[in-house]
């Protein structure tokens, strides 16, 4: 199977020159969190919201995209993609042939093959044992402390009686709106006569560092204000059924109970990609 076959051909993009708010309103348009940048038609970078959370003050798209992503050719076996998505941090890998953009492949692209295939391997090999938890009753701000501490991208939320009641990740904690709050929130500062509103003790009641994100605020609400109700699997559900619940229900995570109900870890939709190397495709 080649790159070809399943990638997106209809890829949302941005051109250069461009600003962080114009590309603030193609994620909230689409639903999306990254978008390849085309200058005079061809690719010249690749911008997330990640990027734009790291150098906060800037505004040209020129400065918030990181130059010279890594794509693929169209011809690229599914495989090679696989393994770069699996030795990488990236999520999404721009198609381009010749000089020209042609199509994006994401991690729930190739996720959707699995969906539609018989693959009845169980997922217990590439379920992850280990892994950060939170009460319901927890302000959001800390739990994303939480997160970052243990490095989770997703954790699960229980209840008073223990029990998996929810989960929060990364989307939820780097949404369009508490971007555009804390941009508007240190605009607003930064222009006041005062050289002390971003000492740290006139930030540090609200803001948290995230992962490699210079500075978000988050709310002080509890996380059952924010969590996705969780669905569920076992360590014996089969790769492709897991496959087809995050994407009839678009998650990228799935808690893993066991007979008896108890948490026993998580698993990610790039964890099932591994499955892959048992799957004649």
């Amino acid at each position: 199977m080649k790159a070809k076959e399943i990638m997106n051909p209809d890829v949302i993009y941005e051109e250069l020159p461009s600003t962080r708010e114009s590309v603030l309103e193609l994620f909230k348009k689409y639903g999306i969190s990254a978008v390849p940048v085309l200058k005079d038609g061809k690719l010249a970078g690749i911008v997330t919201r990640k990027d734009i959370l790291r150098k906060i003050d800037e505004d040209q798209l020129a400065l918030l995209m990181t130059p010279d992503p890594t794509y693929i050719s169209p011809d690229v076996d599914i495989k090679e993609v696989i393994h770069i998505l699996n030795t990488t941090h990236f999520r999404r890998l721009p198609v381009v042939d010749g000089d020209e953009l042609v199509g994006i492949i994401t991690v729930r692209d190739i996720v959707k093959v699995l969906a539609e295939r018989n693959v009845e391997i169980p997922i217990k090999e590439y379920v992850r044992n280990s892994t950060a938890s939170v009460w319901e009753e927890t302000p959001l701000n800390v739990a994303g402390e939480m997160m970052r501490i243990a490095n989770a991208e997703a954790c699960p939320v229980l209840d008073s009686d223990a029990k998996v009641v929810g989960i929060i990740d990364e989307k939820i904690l780097l949404t369009e709106s508490l971007i555009e709050d804390f941009i508007e929130s240190r605009e607003y500062a930064s222009s006041s006569d005062s050289d002390d509103n971003w000492a740290w003790e006139g930030i540090r009641d609200y803001s948290v560092k995230y992962f490699e994100v210079s500075v978000l605020k988050l709310p002080k609400d509890p996380v059952k204000k924010f969590m996705k109700t969780p669905v569920f699997a076992n360590p014996q559900t089969s790769v492709s059924k897991v496959a087809k619940e995050m994407i009839s229900n678009d998650l990228d995570y799935l808690p893993v109970l066991d007979f008896n109900e108890r948490f026993v870890g998580m698993i990610s939709d790039k964890d099932l990609l591994g499955a892959f190397e048992q799957v004649e495709i």
